[in-house]
């Protein structure tokens, strides 16, 4: 995932270049406008089963969260002032940040809100919990430290 996201950037920059203008790759270019982030996306899949399935939602539990993605988001909201350090990096990523911005600007989860900081996301067609989505990062992340430092809390 960290060298797609580099690749990207790079392709976009190279590109505008090529054009005669230059990509701004930053997370709020205007106070008008909500801003660019970049979402981390998690789920959880059983290597040791046939079926390699998602096991981060569980059914018989409350929200539909298995114990595994609920320890996660937890372990994510207890540790998410140091996080902020590798994922919001500068002043202009804080910029993005507050109500209005659908960034989240609390430690807080919910389901399928575009106002959280960690928003877990359904399944349209089961309505199961399937992954949650970390808002709190942004371009100016160095993506090869903020997206390891998500799994390791």
């Amino acid at each position: 995932l960290a060298d797609d996201v580099m690749l990207a950037k790079e392709t976009i920059s190279a590109c505008a270049k090529k054009f005669g203008m230059k990509a701004l790759l930053l997370p709020k270019t205007s106070m008008c406008h909500a801003g660019d982030g970049l979402n981390l996306h998690f789920s959880f899949r059983d290597r040791n089963s046939q079926s390699n399935e998602n096991t981060f939602s569980d059914h018989t539990r409350q929200h539909g969260i298995s114990a595994k993605g609920g320890s996660f988001m937890e372990g994510i909201l207890q540790h998410l002032p140091s996080l902020l350090r590798f994922s919001l990096p500068t002043v202009n990523s804080f910029r993005r940040v507050g109500p209005g911005c659908w960034t989240g600007h609390k430690a807080e989860w919910a389901i399928e809100h575009k106002e959280v900081s960690l928003g877990v996301c359904l399944d349209l067609n089961t309505g199961l919990a399937t992954h949650v989505e970390f808002k709190l990062s942004d371009v100016c992340a160095n993506i090869y430290l903020s997206y390891p430092l998500e799994w390791k809390v």
